[in-house]
């Protein structure tokens, strides 16, 4: 399905601290999925995946939600509550969710600004 890139200028993300490995799923003979115990999916590159849940804060709307944020990293992507998490390359994927049948969203980034960079000691 086609990526639609995100205009983040136009929307905040407020990090949660949380984050997880994304499961690998398996399907089985008879058209369900169920997820594989004890793994984590990767990207074409052989990078893990991980999960970045971030508080979406869209000024157009009425209340805020949750959303989850497919990012490939190495290193494992920390946030911090409440701080603004800025994603590189985001892009929402539509897809069709199984027993509703409706559309829905799917994130994923190339990366976290900043991520990977080490932070300044603090002030003595």
């Amino acid at each position: 399905m086609r990526a639609i890139p995100v205009d983040t200028t136009r929307i905040r993300f407020i990090g949660t601290g949380k984050h997880a490995a994304r499961a690998v799923y398996a399907e089985l003979t008879d058209g369900t999925r169920r997820r594989v115990p004890d793994s984590q999916d990767k990207d074409d590159q052989g990078r893990p995946l991980w999960v970045v849940d971030v508080m979406v804060d869209d000024p157009d709307a009425d209340r805020a939600e949750i959303a989850g944020v497919k990012v490939a990293s190495y290193e494992v992507p920390e946030t911090r509550l409440g701080d603004e998490v800025r994603f590189l390359g985001l892009v929402a994927v539509p897809y069709v969710a199984q027993g509703t049948g409706r559309v829905a969203l799917s994130f994923r980034a190339d990366g976290i600004d900043g991520a990977g960079k080490s932070k300044a000691a603090p002030a003595a």
